[in-house]
C-alpha cells in the first residue's frame, strides 16, 4: 500500500477492536419459563475472561424478561438463537464472541423466547436502537460452522450507523468493516444546509449496506481538516461529497449543494462501475500495518 493509502487510512482509524480472547457466558433469568437444561450442557460457554474484562460477558437468556432486558442494555445487541449448545454452531457462535470484542453478545434456547421474537430456526440477530431496529442472519444446522466469514461480515455492516460520523471512537468501524468505498460528506453541521444534505444522503445509504460505507464529517472540528487537505477541498467548496476507493486509491469529488438522492445513487454505482475490475482485498485496519 503506498504512502497516501496508509495516510487516509491513519486519518480515518484506530485500532481494530476485533481480536482473539476468551468470553464468559452467565446464566439469566433461571425460573419461570427455563427448560432445565443440565449445568453439563453448558459447561462449555464458562471460560472467564481476566479481571479487566469482566464486563464481557455472553448471557444465557432463559426466559423473555431476561431477553427485553438484555436488548434494552446497550445500544447494539446480538442473540444467538441455537437450538442445541452442544452443537457444531454452538462451538462456532462462542468462535465469534471469541472474535468480535466490542458488542454485548447473548444466547438462548428457549422456546418462550423464539416465539417471542417469530424465531423458526438458528439465527444470529442484532438489535439496535437506531436505524434498522433489528437484522437476522439465518442458518441451517451445522451451517455456521462452516464458515465464520459471512457472521463476521454481517455483524460488522449491520451494526454501524446508515451514516458514520468520523469520530475517534467511530473511525476503527470504518475501516474494520473492510468495505472498500468510502461515501464522504465534508459539511458544517452549523450550515443551514447541513440537515437537508443530511437527510438526502442518508436516504441512499441503505441500498449500499456492505458496499459502500457513508462518512458525514463535520468541518467545523479542527481535527477534521486534515481529511479535507487529503481530498484537495477548499472552504470556499464546501459542502462536498467525496467517493473514495481504498483499494486503487481512486477519489471522485461533487459539490453537494445541488444534490439529489438520485444523483448521489448515480454517483456511487458509476464510480463503483469504473473501479470493477479491482479484486484485491481490502486492506487490514492500519493498527495490523503500521
Amino acid at each position: 500500500m503506498t504512502t497516501r493509502s496508509l495516510l487516509l487510512l491513519a486519518l480515518l482509524s484506530l485500532c481494530s477492536v476485533w481480536a482473539d480472547d476468551e468470553a464468559l457466558v452467565n446464566d439469566e433469568g433461571k425460573g419461570g419459563e427455563a427448560e432445565g437444561k443440565s449445568e453439563e450442557r453448558e459447561k462449555k460457554f464458562e471460560r472467564p475472561l481476566p479481571p479487566k474484562d469482566e464486563s464481557r460477558t455472553v448471557r444465557l437468556l432463559n426466559n423473555v424478561t431476561s431477553a427485553k432486558d438484555f436488548i434494552n442494555g446497550a445500544q447494539v445487541t446480538v442473540i444467538g438463537f441455537i437450538k442445541d449448545l452442544e452443537s457444531i454452531d454452538a462451538e462456532a457462535f462462542n468462535e465469534v464472541v471469541r472474535t468480535v470484542r466490542n458488542l454485548p453478545f447473548a444466547v438462548t434456547y428457549n422456546v418462550a423466547v423464539w416465539e417471542k421474537y417469530n424465531i423458526t430456526k438458528n439465527t444470529i440477530s442484532l438489535f439496535k436502537k437506531f436505524d434498522e431496529p433489528r437484522a437476522d442472519y439465518q442458518f441451517e444446522d451445522g451451517g455456521l460452522a462452516s464458515n465464520l466469514t459471512p457472521i463476521l461480515q454481517f455483524l460488522r455492516h449491520n451494526e454501524m450507523h446508515l451514516v458514520t460520523e468520523y469520530n475517534h471512537m467511530d473511525a476503527s468501524q470504518i475501516f474494520g468493516s473492510r468495505i472498500p468505498y468510502h461515501l464522504l460528506l465534508l459539511v458544517s453541521k452549523k450550515s443551514e444546509k447541513y440537515q437537508p444534505l443530511l437527510k438526502k444522503f442518508k436516504a441512499v445509504a441503505p441500498e449500499f449496506k456492505g458496499k459502500v460505507i457513508f462518512i458525514l464529517v463535520d468541518t467545523d472540528l479542527k481535527g477534521n481538516n486534515r481529511v479535507i487537505s487529503y481530498f484537495n477541498v477548499k472552504e470556499v467548496d464546501l459542502p462536498v461529497i467525496c467517493l473514495f476507493y481504498v483499494l486503487t486509491e481512486s477519489v471522485d469529488v461533487i459539490k453537494a449543494t445541488e444534490v439529489t438522492p438520485e444523483s448521489i445513487r448515480k454517483f456511487c454505482n458509476d464510480f463503483m462501475k469504473s473501479n470493477e475490475k479491482s479484486t484485491e482485498p481490502p486492506p487490514k485496519p492500519p493498527s495490523e500495518e503500521l
